[in-house]
């Protein structure tokens, strides 16, 4: 438990609490405690911790409880790495070799399948503590899924019936059963929601090109639905000469039986700083459109070289987007971008640029495809 949190340490200096650090959380967390490297040095010091503890106790190790204890102290930490390796936030496991994010989209930040695949381990844990942590992980997966309204009801009660039988698993069978069942289940909900995502790419890569034929995909972001392999979230970004776009849709892997129109949205109330606009192309069983944003790739690139913080953004920003909101730009990611004005990814550049700009992250600009290349004619930044 304390190796699977240790990389989150960063967020000791990272998350600050307040909007001026804004830049600092983003580009700091999942930063260096989130590499190979990182994970190893807290590895080692959690089982050099544990060493000294044992020895406190003058308890008496064979050189197999060694091992064990350094094994575990390993795999907790990486496993957090794997993790969240998953999604589409992302991390740079290879730092400082490889300074690139690196993005699974295959898993939703929050799992609730996840939370039910430990229901074997109930009868296998021997504290009640335990068994009380882990009955609220498996009611909180089930109502937390319901009061979301990511999740319908039909796949609340699918996920109550599951946590049924793995406690069922776990009551009749031993303690290295239930643990092997655990296991298999959470590596089995892994490599289906890995799978289902390469399809639904596959899909998003067909539509596009053959909706819009002249535009060069650059990138996807891919999020499924929480509980739910057939349905995903896509962030469609593409080129056009000097016009980039990112258009927005709702992705079913199974039309026929899940429209993509009667997938549930990320954000209900569709509240967005990025004007979005219609998306010209027709919606079918397999993809529903929900709003393209579109702008010059002259007035970002512009933009980002005119203000430094602008430019650190970009070190983080997936799905960057710029504009206009009175009298003030803002600039932002949207895959973050769910209400109006300032949000979590989203600034108000007001620091001018300078040569060069102060060292923010050495991580590379995930759209430095935009950035980088000869710029197409710049109308300005009116």
């Amino acid at each position: 438990m304390i190796g699977g949190n240790l990389p989150d340490l960063d967020l000791l200096y990272s998350f600050r609490g307040n909007s001026h650090d804004k830049l600092g959380y983003l580009l700091q967390h999942r930063g260096y405690t989130h590499t190979l490297s990182g994970c190893a040095i807290l590895a080692l010091l959690m089982y050099a911790g544990a060493e000294g503890w044992i020895r406190r106790k003058r308890f008496r190790p064979t050189p197999r409880d060694h091992l064990a204890l350094a094994g575990m102290a390993f795999f907790a930490t990486l496993l957090h790495l794997a993790m969240d390796a998953l999604n589409s936030y992302g991390v740079h496991p290879f730092w400082p070799v490889e300074n690139r994010w690196s993005y699974g989209d295959a898993v939703f930040i929050v799992e609730p399948l996840y939370w039910v695949a430990v229901a074997p381990l109930f009868f296998v844990v021997r504290t009640l503590a335990a068994r009380v942590v882990i009955a609220l992980a498996l009611v909180g997966a089930v109502l937390l899924s319901g009061v979301s309204h990511l999740v319908p009801l039909i796949w609340c009660v699918s996920l109550a019936l599951l946590a049924l039988v793995l406690l069922l698993v776990g009551a009749r069978t031993s303690a290295k059963m239930a643990a092997l069942t655990s296991a298999v289940v959470m590596v089995a909900i892994t490599a289906t929601f890995i799978f289902s995502g390469q399809l639904a790419a596959r899909r998003v890569e067909s539509i596009a090109h053959a909706s819009f034929p002249s535009d060069h995909v650059i990138d996807h972001v891919l999020t499924p639905l929480p509980a739910n392999p057939l349905c995903w979230d896509v962030l469609l970004l593409e080129t056009d000469g000097d016009r980039y776009m990112v258009r927005h849709a709702m992705v079913s892997n199974a039309g026929t039986m899940i429209p993509a129109s009667h997938c549930p949205l990320m954000n209900r109330n569709k509240e967005t700083t990025a004007p979005m606009a219609t998306v010209q192309a027709p919606d079918s069983a397999e993809i529903h459109w929900l709003g393209e944003f579109a702008m010059s790739v002259a007035v970002l690139r512009k933009l980002v070289a005119s203000h430094c913080d602008a430019s650190a953004l970009m070190r983080f920003a997936r799905a960057p987007f710029a504009t206009e909101l009175g009298q003030k730009w803002i600039i932002g990611d949207l895959r973050f971008d769910r209400e109006r004005g300032l949000g979590m990814a989203k600034i108000e550049p007001t620091s001018p640029a300078v040569t060069p700009c102060p060292e923010t992250a050495p991580w590379i600009p995930p759209r430095q495809d935009l950035l980088s290349g000869r710029s197409p004619p710049n109308p300005g930044l009116e």
